[in-house]
């Protein structure tokens, strides 16, 4: 997948990014591009929470309480602390790959719980719910950080063909 599709069109011409620059990143590691500041990975937890949303509920019924009370401290955190990284948070929720993982992780609950459901296993217990939830938020924030760190370097590749030019 090339950064175009991940990128809306404005951000992706050689014109718009800016110039590479001087000191160049040591091997391995990446630079990002002025204008898209990477998101820290603890900031994903609220995504990873709302992915374990159904078994927290399934758990505790009255923990819709605590899902509104993340939800107004994330809106808070990414209005003030987060403001300036939120051109890189909306370029991730713009792209086909975050598109799949969302897609992939609702399969991958939709298919354990069958699978339990078939061999008759199914979480019933509110410990059970609360290991899957667990389960979601981890493979949430896992997935959603790597794609931030995939699409970096696909801007950093793209960056550095443009000053090549």
């Amino acid at each position: 997948m090339t950064i175009t599709e991940a990128l809306p069109a404005a951000h992706t011409a050689p014109d718009v990014l800016p110039a590479a620059t001087a000191a160049a990143p040591a091997a391995g590691q990446y630079r990002a591009p002025a204008d898209f500041r990477p998101v820290p990975v603890w900031f994903f937890a609220f995504e990873g929470l709302m992915g374990g949303a159904f078994d927290v509920l399934k758990a505790h019924p009255d923990g819709w309480m605590v899902l509104a009370g993340c939800a107004a401290v994330n809106l808070v955190l990414a209005a003030t602390v987060l403001r300036g990284r939120l051109k890189m948070a909306k370029a991730m929720l713009k792209g086909r790959r975050t598109r799949k993982i969302a897609a992939g992780l609702i399969a991958l609950r939709l298919g354990v719980h069958a699978v339990l459901g078939a061999i008759g296993m199914q979480a019933t217990s509110g410990w059970a719910h609360l290991a899957f939830a667990a389960g979601m938020c981890a493979a949430t924030v896992g997935l959603l950080a790597f794609d931030q760190r995939v699409m970096l370097r696909a801007l950093c590749a793209e960056q550095a063909a443009a000053a090549g030019r």
